[in-house]
């Protein structure tokens, strides 16, 4: 019987650890994002990368879901992506967001959005948690993803 017990621990150890990992990304746009700034943070350190965090409203904002479909997804873009980390902070109307997370969103927003609207990009420099700048809106009329590859050369530039 304690040999049960004990099996029945440990699978529910790892089954919580599994959960847990799954929550920390979401994929989003054909990216791979991280829901949690400080782990990024941790990573973009460790690994020498900028962050780019994304504040959006992906279900509800017609730019954001254009930026998600059109840019995000872009083989060039994603190319520059290879060479940051992703942070995603979305405000979403319908959808429910798991426990936690609206609020870290909000700090995020707090912190590094200011009075910016919806989507905007945000280049961070991990090591002194500075912008290094940022991109508003996307204008989903002209398709031209150009000023966004521009603003992710930019803020890898800045941090090699």
């Amino acid at each position: 019987m304690n040999k049960r017990k004990w099996l029945l621990a440990l699978v529910m150890i790892y089954a919580g650890q599994f959960f847990v990992n799954a929550q920390q990304t979401k994929e989003y746009g054909g990216l791979t994002w991280y829901l949690d700034y400080e782990q990024a943070k941790k990573i973009a350190i460790k690994e020498h990368k900028p962050i780019i965090i994304l504040f959006t409203g992906s279900d509800w904002c017609p730019p954001c879901m254009a930026l998600k479909k059109e840019v995000l997804p872009n083989p060039e873009f994603k190319k520059y992506a290879k060479d940051v980390i992703l942070v995603l902070a979305d405000f979403p109307r319908r959808t429910r967001l798991a426990p936690g997370q609206q609020q870290k969103n909000r700090a995020l927003a707090a912190k590094f959005l200011g009075r910016s609207g919806l989507p905007t990009m945000v280049g961070v420099d991990p090591r002194t948690d500075s912008i290094i700048s940022h991109i508003t809106g996307y204008n989903f009329y002209s398709h031209n993803i150009g000023p966004h590859i521009q603003f992710i050369q930019k803020v890898i530039k800045a941090v090699k």
